[in-house]
């Protein structure tokens, strides 16, 4: 679940802060940044124990697994 919380969190984070999305960065404070981030990541925290019961694998690494064996890998626990 490692490289799926990293590149969610890095995408949620740009979609919000970025003037690609929200454009947020400079209009909310630090401490409302921090509060943001730390939102997501207990929501990661949350969801990465759920996710796990049932599934060998977060998604990006069983396409990552998938990708290197160049077989599709079993993802249900």
């Amino acid at each position: 679940m490692a490289l799926t919380n990293y590149i969610t969190q890095s995408l949620i984070c740009t979609l919000i802060f970025y003037g690609h999305g929200l454009g947020l960065f400079e209009r909310v404070t630090a401490p409302g940044r921090m509060g943001i981030v730390f939102g997501i990541w207990a929501l990661q925290l949350l969801w990465s124990p759920w996710w796990l019961k049932r599934f060998r694998f977060g998604p990006l690494e069983w396409l990552w697994r998938s990708a290197t064996y160049m077989k599709r890998q079993p993802m249900r626990v």
